[in-house]
């Protein structure tokens, strides 16, 4: 039997999001490693998931294992009958389990179109070197127009709230909402919107600051949250970026450089500001709306 895992650092990883993809041959209680080339999707600008698979697909591969899957790479490998079975570490450690039989198959997605926030790593934030504001306080001022962008359970709105007139507290989990709206609904200038950030209800160009931690990397398509961004800020506004470092163990499996986020935004008209080193881990970018 012929398996297929999408790959980043040996670590099994989402299908739009691994590096390579593995080929595994399994025979009984052992395996071979058939074939390994780089992921497809890596080139694709929607549905990069769908490209893994049909290549897996086109290899012989009846059955993937990933980190995640969303519905649109679901659906496809469900039609197409390719099973999914979902397991997070090692790729060896992946190959194992499902030869002992340790694996069920995915009965449905892992997470939504678009993910508004990742909570299994908003809440490593402490562990992790942002457990403080401090690395915000030169971008901020009184009276500004905020708006948090997978704001996840609002651990960066507590701060922002403190500035602004306005702020826009936006995710598409209803869940970590509720958090928000216990903990900052009484303020009258926060704003919670459970939406996806890709298409807000926000105004055109009414944001002074625009604000994304770990958030950007999981966008499927990372050209409507570019757009969106710079329909919202207004000419001159601010973006700031959090994103972890590629060389970081933990965290997502599919981090993106400093470089791979600045080309998405400079095609875009933004210009690039600084570039922070805000932990061991994060890095943070700032961009400015051309005027």
């Amino acid at each position: 039997m012929k398996i297929a895992i999408s790959v980043s650092g040996g670590y099994v990883s989402g299908p739009g999001e691994g590096d390579e993809v593995w080929i595994v041959d399994v025979h009984g209680s052992s395996y071979d490693i058939v074939e390994r080339f780089e992921n497809p999707a890596k080139y694709a600008t929607r549905a990069r998931g769908i490209y893994m698979l049909r290549s897996a697909m086109e290899r012989g591969a009846n059955a993937v294992i990933l980190s995640e899957i969303g519905p649109p790479g679901f659906r496809w490998a469900v039609q197409e009958g390719i099973s999914v079975f979902i397991f997070n570490g090692k790729v060896e450690d992946a190959i194992k389990a499902f030869i002992n039989g340790e694996l069920s198959k995915a009965v449905g997605p892992t997470h939504d179109e678009h993910h508004g926030h990742h909570m299994h790593w908003h809440w490593h934030r402490h562990e992790e070197g942002l457990g403080n504001y401090d690395f915000l306080k030169p971008f901020v001022f009184q009276g500004m127009v905020i708006a948090d962008l997978g704001c996840g359970p609002g651990y960066y709105c507590k701060f922002f709230r403190e500035y602004a007139s306005k702020l826009y507290c936006v995710d598409i989990d209803s869940e970590a909402l509720d958090i928000v709206r216990r903990e900052l609904g009484g303020y009258g200038n926060v704003i919670v919107l459970n939406e996806d950030i890709t298409r807000t209800t926000i105004p055109n160009s009414s944001v002074d600051l625009a604000f994304m931690s770990n958030v950007f990397h999981d966008i499927d398509d990372k050209e409507l949250i570019v757009k969106e961004v710079g329909r919202i800020l207004k000419p001159g506004g601010k973006l700031l970026i959090i994103e972890f470092k590629k060389d970081v163990l933990f965290g997502p499996p599919f981090k993106l450089s400093p470089e791979e986020v600045e080309e998405y935004f400079t095609r875009e008209g933004f210009v690039k500001e600084q570039f922070l080193e805000v932990s061991p881990y994060h890095y943070m970018l700032v961009f400015k709306k051309a005027p």
